[in-house]
């Protein structure tokens, strides 16, 4: 006997689009995370740069 599938709801498509979205948006986010911490830390890389010239 075969299994019945379970009804797909709007509720089961909604999800399903915003699993398989959320991949890039997750990819996207943590490379604007490490460029964000990137650019924050230029200044102190800069200022620690000038001041072992000394």
């Amino acid at each position: 006997m075969a299994k019945r599938k379970r009804p797909i709801t709007a509720g089961n498509i909604v999800f399903e689009i915003f699993f398989i979205l959320s991949y890039p948006f997750i990819a996207v986010f943590s490379v604007l995370v490490t460029t964000i911490v990137w650019i924050f830390s230029l200044p102190s890389k800069i200022i620690a740069f000038f001041g072992s010239k000394k």
